[in-house]
């Protein structure tokens, strides 16, 4: 009977030892305007940097997406648009998820509130030997064409 009760806990206990073992990924994420202007009306609230996804590491998947879209006069993010995803519709598709949540505040405190047309590109980037080198790397990358 103790023998069936400690099965449970190997299974369970089997994954962590396989991740304690494993090599660190290092990866990060760079947001780009495309086609910036000087006078956006909209920030994004929360400048964080962005967690990889971990369907995206454990697969090795690396890209890039381009996103049209709608800030509400009210700061909300509308109309999320791919325009392009490389190198599968994946990529887009969680990039469009995680732009819908983003929350947008006013850029200057005493300008009108209005609604803004964006177009954003996010460059997903793995590599490196540290957080640093796998950053570099990415925005090396978002100097390249997303197509």
């Amino acid at each position: 009977m103790k023998i069936l009760k400690l099965i449970p806990l190997v299974l369970v206990l089997s994954p962590v030892s396989f991740l304690a073992n494993s090599t660190n990924i290092y990866a990060d994420i760079q947001v780009t305007d495309v086609a910036p202007t000087q006078g956006f009306i909209w920030q994004r609230k929360n400048k964080n940097t962005m967690v990889y996804p971990i369907e995206f590491a454990s697969s090795r998947t690396q890209g890039c997406a381009v996103l049209s879209f709608d800030i509400s006069a009210g700061g909300k993010t509308e109309n999320v648009e791919i325009l392009h995803s490389v190198p599968n519709r994946q990529i887009g598709i969680y990039s469009r998820k995680m732009l819908k949540k983003w929350q947008w505040v006013p850029a200057a405190p005493a300008g009108t509130l209005a609604a803004e047309k964006r177009t954003l590109r996010l460059d997903f980037c793995m590599g490196g030997e540290s957080t640093a080198q796998a950053e570099q790397a990415c925005k090396r990358r978002a100097q390249l064409a997303c197509s």
